[in-house]
């Protein structure tokens, strides 16, 4: 699990650093702060890390600029081998419960594991909700907001996103 006051302070040192450079002095630091980070890994500083979840990295992945991964208490987010993370793409893992009984509509916070399978794209500023899987070799084009899991070597795309293109067979999928 992530030790969120030394990912408080890994935050804090990677402004310092250029943001597309010292990729092994920032996995390091990652690790340091309880993530498991694979082989080979680049992270761009601007990325954002919140949350006291377990998040796994594997070998040969990107995460890109300003991307926000933010995982409830106790929940598990993971980027499988050669699984890349868009720039401004957001990861998240908690919601609430929403009841109209009570002061206010949100209850209480929940969480589902969030999977990125190996080889799968998340492209510039997705979203990736709780309980989500992206299959392996699957494709989230730009700017989709990822509601249900994704079929592996799929292409997804829109709000909410949908399968828009088989990359095993390239078969446009007509809505």
């Amino acid at each position: 699990m992530i030790n969120t006051k030394k990912l408080f302070f890994t935050s804090l040192i990677f402004k310092f650093i250029p943001t597309s450079r010292c990729h092994n002095f920032k996995v390091k630091l990652l690790r340091w702060s309880g993530v498991k980070v694979g082989k080979n890994v680049e992270v761009m500083s601007s990325v954002k890390i919140y949350g006291q979840m377990n998040l796994s990295i594997g070998d040969n992945c990107f995460i890109g600029h300003e991307a926000l991964i933010f995982g409830a208490k106790d929940s598990n987010i993971i980027v499988k081998n050669y699984a890349k993370i868009g720039s401004r793409s957001i990861v998240v893992t908690g919601y609430h419960r929403y009841s109209p009984d009570g002061d206010c509509i949100a209850k209480e916070g929940m969480s589902k594991d969030v999977i990125i399978e190996r080889g799968a794209v998340v492209s510039t500023n997705c979203i990736i909700l709780p309980g989500v899987t992206v299959g392996e070799m699957a494709h989230v084009a730009a700017g989709s907001v990822v509601t249900k899991d994704v079929e592996p070597y799929m292409r997804v795309a829109g709000n909410p996103a949908r399968p828009i293109r088989n990359l095993l067979t390239n078969e446009k999928i007509s809505r």
